[in-house]
């Protein structure tokens, strides 16, 4: 049965960032491994691929993501018709999955500088089509988030212990592949079983099958056009063919990436929930003021104790990506805020085409910029490239969204405040220094420090508000289980 209050959504955050948070537990446990294991030119190679594989399978997921989770959040999957649309949207899926595919094929395949062999090319090729079955929009449109939950945690176990075992040297990167494979198989496995009820219920309908191409258009630019501006300085840097700065770029931007994810898992919740009521405005200044004082701290985090999580993540040879990821580290506080007025405002309020002609020109500045930049100054000129778009679509969001959600001061209020973290993190940093040169120790010491001090400051000297009520809510879920 599906919540329809207005409530904070406590224990589907919980169970969605638990879920999101072992998509990177996983990868960071395994990050340190793979690029010192793979190399600067490996780990370049995945990067190159990885971006393809992202631009494909946004293609084609061709914005079922978002609309399946907007039509099927009010609620339980209960009809015939809605089975059957479940199962058309799948359809969909798959058809441009397998065209997406195949544009990848003809342009990889015709590329001047190869990169990787033909038969990392094909395995990619196989991946990007038995990806798409994940189905986690039909998952969680249903709130199905504790299956999603075990299924992550068996998936990445399986993914984990498999690499540690079998990837030796850099010659076994096809093998790390082969893993990657047999998880996608298993992921897309799960989905077919647990989705089987909805079989008997199938019936090709043409018209059903030509209104949700229509329905899903903008859905489909949208999700297209905001992974191509993301995608862009990936590619055009591998055209230069140099491998080897490219997994130095590639290194700093998943460290990253792989973070930020958190804050597209915690919007899917609360998107689903202001489907599911009318547009309240207080759930929406709950989910703005929690991006906000998670994603800030961590941004100043990952700005000053740059070098030591680059130097124990990877090792001394990707000294170079410590100053990408200085750079990228200024994403954590643009990319979940633009995140939630254009997904959580904008997306909730049916402005999809709107959004549409917002990523047309963020995917035409980003190409602007990268061409521009990279010749001049190489992935340091790609790097601000993205920091300088994901700003514009910042700003543009805010702008595009005040006739429907206007920061308050109290929101305002709450942004100065956090920025605290800043000179926290960089006093912590410098303390760590002197202490250690352990790069290990420097993290432990200075992160540990920044906690306690930052969150001293905001819990006691402060009286934060927003801390002090997460807290008691936290308090009284666990008093409830007792």
């Amino acid at each position: 049965m599906v919540d329809k209050t207005n409530k904070i959504p406590f224990t589907q955050l919980l169970l969605q960032y638990s879920n999101t948070a072992l998509n990177i537990i996983f990868p960071l446990i395994l990050f340190p491994y793979m690029t010192r294991t793979l190399g600067p030119a490996g780990y370049g190679i995945i990067g190159f691929y990885e971006s393809m594989m992202l631009v494909v399978n946004v293609l084609a997921a061709f914005g079922v993501n978002y609309y399946g989770l907007r039509l099927l959040s009010k609620s339980a999957i209960g009809d015939n018709d809605q089975s059957n649309t479940v199962l058309h949207l799948f359809l969909i899926n798959v058809l441009m999955a397998t065209l997406g595919m195949l544009t990848y094929l003809a342009y990889v395949i015709n590329r001047t500088v190869q990169i990787g062999s033909g038969e990392i090319t094909f395995l990619y090729a196989y991946v990007m089509v038995i990806y798409m079955l994940h189905a986690d929009w039909y998952f969680q449109s249903q709130e199905k988030y504790k299956f999603l939950l075990q299924r992550t945690f068996i998936l990445r176990l399986f993914v984990l212990i498999s690499t540690l075992i079998f990837i030796r040297k850099p010659e076994h990167l096809m093998y790390y592949l082969l893993i990657s494979a047999i998880n996608y198989t298993l992921l897309a496995g799960s989905t077919i079983w647990n989705i089987r009820d909805l079989f008997p219920h199938w019936k090709w309908d043409p018209a059903l099958f030509r209104k949700l191409l229509k329905a899903l258009l903008p859905f489909a630019l949208l999700g297209v056009l905001s992974s191509l501006y993301f995608t862009l300085d990936t590619i055009i840097l591998a055209r230069t063919g140099k491998v080897a700065d490219l997994g130095q770029y590639t290194v700093a931007a998943k460290i990253v990436r792989l973070g930020l994810n958190v804050f597209v898992g915690a919007s899917i919740v609360f998107f689903v929930k202001l489907f599911r009521n009318a547009v309240d405005k207080r759930l929406q200044t709950n989910s703005i003021l929690m991006t906000i004082h998670l994603s800030i701290p961590i941004g100043a985090l990952l700005f000053f104790f740059a070098g030591p999580t680059i130097q124990f993540v990877s090792g001394e040879n990707y000294r170079p990506a410590i100053s990408l990821l200085r750079i990228f580290s200024l994403l954590w506080i643009i990319v979940p805020l633009h995140d939630f007025f254009n997904i959580q405002v904008l997306m909730v309020h049916h402005r999809e085409k709107l959004l549409v002609i917002l990523y047309a020109i963020a995917s035409l500045v980003s190409l602007v910029l990268n061409l521009l930049l990279i010749p001049v100054w190489f992935t340091t000129g790609a790097a601000i490239a993205v920091l300088i778009t994901e700003s514009a679509v910042l700003v543009a969001g805010i702008l595009l969204s005040r006739p429907y959600y206007k920061i308050s001061r109290k929101v305002a209020k709450e942004l100065v405040i956090c920025l605290a973290a800043f000179p926290v993190a960089m006093l912590m940093a410098r303390f760590a220094e002197i202490i250690t040169e352990n790069d290990f120790l420097q993290l432990a010491i200075g992160i540990t420090g920044f906690v306690a001090v930052y969150f001293s400051l905001q819990m006691i000297i402060l009286k934060n508000d927003f801390w002090l009520n997460l807290l008691h809510i936290a308090s009284e879920k666990l008093q409830k289980k007792t």
